[in-house]
């Protein structure tokens, strides 16, 4: 048996059953591909909330004796974090990676 995406290897049954009902080939695959899109957003958009969270709990309950924090949030907080993951994954040597053992 081939090695599949462990999403496709699960659900290998799930998907030959949509293509039996009638499904081409790229409604399929965009079957599997709106599925993981859909939950990374709502991934990112949950982590952002508990993160904003988080962030006000630490910074109004936490805050030492000598320093003060300013707890407001901004919009440019967001696209930093999104930015520096960005570079990390881009800084990915594919190689290595799969080089490794899990």
């Amino acid at each position: 048996m081939k090695k599949y995406n462990i999403n496709v290897e699960e659900r290998i049954r799930e998907l030959s059953t949509i293509k039996v009902l009638g499904f081409f080939d790229q409604e399929t695959t965009l079957y599997i591909y709106r599925e993981t899109i859909i939950l990374s957003i709502i991934g990112i958009l949950c982590g952002y909330l508990a993160g904003i969270g988080l962030h006000t709990f630490i910074i109004t309950s936490l805050p030492p004796d000598n320093a003060m924090f300013d707890p407001a949030m901004k919009i440019s907080n967001f696209l930093y974090s999104a930015l520096i993951m960005h570079k990390k994954i881009k800084s990915v040597n594919m190689l290595d990676a799969l080089k490794s053992v899990d």
